[in-house]
């Protein structure tokens, strides 16, 4: 017999019993011939639950190496050691990357506002934050301090699952990376102490800028957020000091999720990233990312759409092949 917590319909059938308990606890009819005819509908139709459903992926073709990026001076000769397959370990190999995450480093160092429109687990990550690394690496060289770019992510757990990855393999490299969301401490000894109960480890890597004291003392390179909280630093006096308008260095700004973005919500964001750029100077200059897992596979006739949504958000021109889409392994024919 297979273990019920290796076998994922077993699984799903015990979330969907506590679920129905749960919904039974609160839900109750007088009516017994009501009654019965939701329990049938539950039971034997999809007033609670469909599927399940089985998603077959197909394979992702592979791109350049990090090594050729590095060897035609695209990226810093420093950008493979922070993207190894084991993450904070320099040592390790560099990742290997597809072809679409290649295509997306091809397009954002030449210059232009990109799209990535992948799927989920694609690696949309590894798509801009290996130009925007590479970039800092090289201001860093120069002895240029300051934030480079701003990932603004639409929940905090994302930007908390982004940061960690980021702070991990940022470690020992010289650059820094903070997360600033209405849950960062605001005195360093607090923030500690919150990292060390989230976390487990005693200190923080040498990357991390752990609370909103530190974030103000020494501004990072990388800064995840989201955009009620961008929204409040150009706002909010004491915070104006991490965009300085005579010596800002902002190189790129990313919007994960960007279809989140629409009616009032996308106006908010528009008129924020307008904010922004004319704050830091960089209208026409700063490098406009948007990333999406759900406007994937669409036709050409759609593809305008999404750039032409994309210019409107970030207020920047985007250009036909900024769109990077997957690029997938064609089953061999058994015939």
């Amino acid at each position: 017999m297979v273990n019920s917590s290796f076998d994922p319909l077993q699984s799903l059938n015990q979330i969907k019993m506590s679920y129905k308990d749960f919904v039974g606890s609160f839900q109750k009819f007088k009516n017994p011939i009501i009654r019965d005819w939701v329990s049938t509908c539950i039971d034997n139709g999809t007033l609670l639950f469909k599927g399940p459903y089985i998603e077959l992926t197909r394979l992702f073709a592979d791109g350049k190496s990090l090594s050729s990026f590095v060897d035609s001076g695209v990226l810093h000769p420093e950008t493979p050691y922070c993207f190894t397959q084991k993450p904070g370990d320099r040592n390790s190999d560099p990742v290997s990357l597809y072809k679409h995450q290649s295509d997306a480093i091809t397009a954002i160092t030449s210059g232009k506002n990109t799209i990535i429109a992948t799927g989920t687990g694609s690696g949309k990550s590894f798509c801009f934050g290996i130009p925007v690394e590479s970039t800092a690496l090289e201001l860093k060289e120069k002895g240029i301090r300051g934030i480079k770019a701003i990932f603004v992510y639409p929940m905090n757990t994302l930007a908390n699952s982004q940061y960690d990855d980021f702070a991990e393999r940022l470690s020992g490299s010289g650059l820094t990376i903070a997360i600033y969301t209405g849950d960062t401490q605001n005195s360093t000894s607090e923030a500690l102490k919150v990292y060390r109960e989230q976390t487990g480890r005693e200190h923080p890597f040498d990357s991390e800028l752990i609370s909103r004291e530190q974030i103000k003392e020494d501004p990072p390179d990388i800064l995840i957020t989201n955009y009620v909280i961008l929204d409040y630093i150009l706002t909010r006096a004491e915070d104006k000091v991490l965009f300085p308008p005579e010596s800002t260095v902002l190189k790129y700004l990313v919007l994960d999720e960007i279809h989140t973005y629409t009616g009032k919500k996308g106006a908010d964001a528009a008129f924020l990233i307008r904010r922004l750029k004319q704050h830091t100077k960089t209208i026409g200059s700063l490098r406009c990312i948007g990333t999406s897992a759900t406007v994937q596979n669409t036709g050409a006739g759609k593809n305008s759409d999404i750039l032409k949504f994309a210019a409107e958000l970030f207020g920047e021109p985007f250009e036909t092949d900024a769109l990077i889409t997957e690029s997938v392994i064609e089953p061999k024919s058994t015939e």
